[in-house]
């Protein structure tokens, strides 16, 4: 039924022998779920690698330990966390130890690119002084929507492309999932946002609170658009407007904005500190758009989203990987408090800062970063967004050990050929500032600033382009404020290359 989930653990001591008997686990419980042979042998051979890690590089010579492995199936996927508290793993030192032959160094570079590969979504998570954790989730094929409908039924029958209002807005019913997806093909076809494509997820997203979704119906309940308040995490204070679309045949007639107005009703109403979009930036009516609703730009990420995203009668097919530009609007007003940034981002994020009514003062700081994080980095974040072959770091807890774990992390995300990776620091605490020194010297330039971001606390946001080829000159920004962030990101990014 929706919204149930299985879950379930096994401990396992640092053996190899208990691989097989896992494996078999880890198979029926993808066939129980229904899962595909396709599906269930790439989370069975994620699992092998992940676990394998832990076992064969997690610990010394001679060490032995107990670690968990976790398993949530639920109607749409499933969630596998592989938890132990042996020393820091980084694939790139294994591969190149010497003492290993060459076919072990292959395949174990085979196993790593699988386990990223086959998932949908890795992320790995310090929990300091309980040690690590890799989480990895599989999204099943058979949920897709194409698995509900022929080709043919998944556009509009000509009895289904007249809609009658008056429209009303108002939030989804758990049984509408389905059709939300459907709305998303008609709208944009196979080019949006993985998760919409599949209803169980949006359900699920639904009933864990990460997502509020909110429907358009015309007046005989037929369901017209779709928009949905987003959440990073569980207790997050600002909240993403997302995965915003319109059946084209009622293009024209204020749906969408019926559904921004009571959504940011719903999100004020709620006690959220603000609200944000990510506008594209292939045109700029999106811009235009949030802004006449009082969102201001506040940052750019550059190479977001793939070059083939298709906004139909919008934009046609974006000829380079699409930037976004952040958009915030403030809900709520903080009292005055502290925000640091390295010097020369002071002047940007004042700016920025002003623009959007944000009460903080920007300061920059002279503290060092202390050789290890307060915390030994727990509550940092790393993981990749396959879909749109991004990585994301969040930086909550700063210290060297901090700093080489984002090195390593870096090379890794590098090595597995990332177009960009977007790093968001809390922008609250004094050490942030010879932290994001650091990441300059790596090679991360400024990408914008975002209130709240960081569980209430406000991100400085920085990105690292590798190999990315992006012409700025294609990059249409509507505002002033956005237009200044831009010529910052560029002349940034012109100094990076004369010092390479």
């Amino acid at each position: 039924m929706a919204g149930e989930s299985l879950r379930s653990s096994v401990s396992l001591p640092t053996d190899l022998t208990y691989l097989e008997p896992l494996e078999g686990f880890v198979r029926g419980l993808c066939r129980v779920a229904g899962c595909d042979q396709r599906d269930t042998s790439m989370v069975a051979l994620a699992v092998e690698e992940a676990v394998s890690n832990v076992i064969q590089h997690g610990y010394g010579q001679g060490e032995t330990d107990v670690f968990d492995v976790s398993f949530d199936v639920g109607a749409a996927g499933i969630v596998v966390e592989v938890r132990d508290k042996g020393v820091p793993f980084d694939p790139e030192s294994v591969l190149s130890k010497r003492s290993f032959s060459e076919g072990i160094a292959q395949e174990s570079g085979i196993g790593i690119k699988l386990m990223k590969g086959a998932m949908d979504r890795v992320e790995f998570l310090n929990l300091g002084k309980g040690g690590k954790l890799v989480r990895m989730t599989k999204y099943f094929r058979h949920r897709r929507i194409d698995s509900y409908f022929s080709d043919g039924d998944l556009v509009e029958s000509p009895r289904e492309e007249s809609f009658f209002g008056p429209f009303e807005v108002r939030a989804m019913k758990p049984e509408e999932a389905l059709e939300i997806s459907r709305c998303a093909y008609r709208a944009y076809g196979y080019s949006y946002r993985e998760f919409v494509y599949y209803p169980e997820r949006i359900r699920e997203l639904n009933e864990s609170g990460m997502m509020k979704s909110f429907v358009a119906i015309d007046s005989r309940s037929s369901l017209v658009g779709h928009l949905a308040l987003s959440f990073s995490d569980p207790d997050s204070v600002i909240a993403e407007m997302a995965a915003a679309f319109v059946n084209p045949s009622c293009r024209g007639q204020g749906i969408l904005g019926m559904m921004n107005e009571m959504v940011m009703a719903e999100a004020e109403r709620s006690g959220l500190q603000g609200l944000f979009v990510h506008a594209v930036t292939s045109h700029v009516a999106s811009q235009r758009g949030a802004a006449k609703s009082g969102f201001m730009s506040t940052g750019i990420l550059l190479g977001a989203l793939f070059s083939d995203l298709n906004f139909k009668a919008l934009a046609g097919e974006v000829r380079q990987r699409e930037s976004a530009a952040i958009m915030y609007r403030p809900l709520c007003h903080r009292t005055d408090y502290d925000i640091w940034v390295p010097d020369r981002y002071v002047s940007i994020v004042s700016a920025i800062v002003a623009s959007c009514g944000v009460n903080g003062k920007v300061r920059s700081s002279p503290v060092s970063l202390p050789e290890r994080s307060y915390r030994r980095g727990e509550g940092n974040r790393a993981y990749k967004v396959g879909e749109f072959n991004f990585g994301e770091i969040r930086i909550v807890d700063f210290g060297q050990d901090s700093l080489t774990e984002l090195h390593q992390r870096l090379r890794e995300f590098r090595r597995d050929r990332l177009d960009v990776v977007y790093l968001y620091l809390d922008a609250e605490i004094p050490e942030a500032v010879p932290f994001a020194e650091g990441c300059r010297r790596m090679g991360f330039v400024f990408s914008g600033y975002l209130p709240g971001e960081l569980r209430g606390h406000d991100a400085l946001i920085l990105q690292y382009l590798d190999e990315t080829s992006l012409d700025p000159s294609r990059i249409n920004i509507a505002d002033k404020m956005g237009q200044e962030i831009l010529e910052f990101i560029v002349a940034e990014m012109d100094e990076r290359e004369e010092s390479l």
